[in-house]
């Protein structure tokens, strides 16, 4: 297991055209697991990235901003925040603010966007990534996520990822395997 420092330059960046936007994004893939259909990935929003399109897709996205601000459908999501979009929820009017870089985990099939709303649809809520909140297992997304105010080495039941948004670093811990001790908050999406 590797802790990976979110800013350094040895990361490996690939330019990614986000359906309905003429601008690509700037993603690193973290981790990515066919058999569950999960992704963790890094993402760079180019200054005046937005998208016009109104859409939805079948991938569920769980979205943690390390900086700058993006809005959809009227939601707004700042630093410190948590953005869920469950499976075909519509997505119109998005757009970032300057500098705007997230951490994404996405649940389901990539790709597979389909212009207006879905006849289900998803929702799309925000929430405060405070400690002990958490965002319980549900059908339409794979695992669930808790905030930790402190997360003292500890190991889980099932294979998690483990984000320090402070100081941006991440990893993917196997199930088992205890989560090395870092100082600070920490996000953790557990995928089973």
């Amino acid at each position: 297991m590797t802790v990976l420092d979110l800013d350094s330059a040895e990361l490996t960046w690939l330019e990614h055209n986000i359906a309905g936007s003429d601008q690509p994004a700037r993603l690193v893939m973290l981790h990515a697991d066919a058999e569950r259909g999960t992704r963790s990935v890094l993402v760079r929003f180019p200054d005046g990235w937005r998208r016009d399109a109104v859409g939805h897709q079948p991938a569920g996205e769980e979205m943690v901003l390390l900086s700058g601000g993006l809005s959809m459908s009227g939601q707004a999501v700042e630093v410190g925040e948590l953005l869920v979009v469950e499976p075909h929820a519509t997505r119109s009017e998005t757009f970032v603010a300057d500098g705007t870089s997230a951490l994404v985990w996405f649940s389901g099939p990539g790709g597979g966007w389909t212009d207006g709303s879905a006849e289900q649809s998803g929702a799309a809520t925000v929430s405060t990534l405070a400690a002990g909140e958490q965002r319980p297992a549900r059908p339409e997304l794979v695992g669930s996520i808790t905030v930790y105010d402190d997360l003292a080495e500890q190991s889980f039941d099932v294979d998690a990822d483990v984000l320090w948004p402070g100081d941006r670093h991440w990893a993917f811990v196997p199930a088992g395997t205890p989560v090395p001790a870092r100082p600070g908050r920490a996000i953790v999406h557990h995928w089973g």
